[in-house]
């Protein structure tokens, strides 16, 4: 799950190589299928505060997004501040990553970006997003959290990204269990890729995964990072954000830290 490098260069960048650093949004899903890596089909019905961001009501889906008020998703801002692609839409409580066949769709009149948002070399910081809707969903939105999490934390990540960096995917929602990492552990695993050593981990990013085929990918940005709340609940911790490649041993993927957006996003909670 991440963005596509047309968000970071073009469309063709969708088949970098495994250790290029890649947003994780999808390709325009004119000839994408995105897809999670080394997940498993979701549970239908279960997780309807998913959005897909789409440019038409029944197009495909390019990037993820989270339900968190009825008039209100969640999403990375690279999925946003791109000229490849434009979030007129999101669809909500679907499993398929195109179509009409379920859930509601519902256009987006205002998208709002993280006034710190940037991208350095490809890199997303503070990469959180905004969408407000015409209409209050029907679907119930997924509880946020602001707490930060213990290394270890297993947290699941869901969307409808590529099933390898560059690849092609399911047009069903998929899931991924991944653990939570320590944030020097991580920022030195990324300055060990071949093009590491200009990118950095900060605190408003946490990492997850690093086990072989195991990730999110292109098509997958913008979607929840959750974990489990008191009452085993899905709550929302983080969005996804970016990577080196997808599903690679020892390298994490990276995710926009939600306990360092709190002011950013508390307003809409209640809005």
């Amino acid at each position: 799950m991440r963005a596509p490098s047309a968000i970071l260069a073009a469309l063709a960048a969708l088949s970098v190589a495994t250790d290029a650093a890649s947003l994780r949004a999808a390709g325009n899903g004119t000839n994408v299928n995105p897809e999670i890596v080394g997940g498993v089909e979701a549970a239908v019905g279960k997780h309807l505060y998913l959005a897909g961001l789409r440019e038409t009501a029944a197009g495909s889906t390019f990037c993820g997004g989270a339900l968190i008020a009825p008039k209100y998703v969640l999403t990375a801002g690279h999925c946003i501040e791109t000229d490849a692609f434009t979030a007129n839409y999101v669809a909500l409580g679907t499993h398929f990553a195109s179509g009409s066949a379920d859930g509601e769709r519902i256009r987006v009149t205002r998208r709002i970006v993280h006034p710190d948002y940037v991208s350095v070399e490809g890199t997303p910081f503070n990469d959180w997003a905004i969408l407000e809707l015409e209409t209050a969903a029907k679907t119930k939105p997924i509880k946020v959290k602001f707490d930060d999490n213990a290394v270890g934390t297993v947290a699941t990540v869901r969307g409808w990204g590529s099933t390898r960096s560059g690849g092609s995917g399911s047009n069903v929602l998929k899931e991924v269990s991944v653990k939570i990492w320590d944030n020097a552990k991580c920022d030195k695993a990324i300055q060990q890729t071949s093009q590491g050593a200009a990118q950095h981990v900060t605190d408003t990013m946490v990492c997850a995964g690093g086990v072989r085929g195991q990730d999110s990918c292109q098509g997958d940005s913008g979607g929840p990072f959750t974990v489990k709340g008191a009452n085993g609940e899905d709550v929302i911790t983080g969005v996804v954000s970016w990577g080196y490649g997808c599903a690679l041993q020892n390298t994490p993927g990276v995710y926009a830290r939600l306990s360092k957006a709190q002011d950013f996003i508390s307003p809409y909670l209640s809005a």
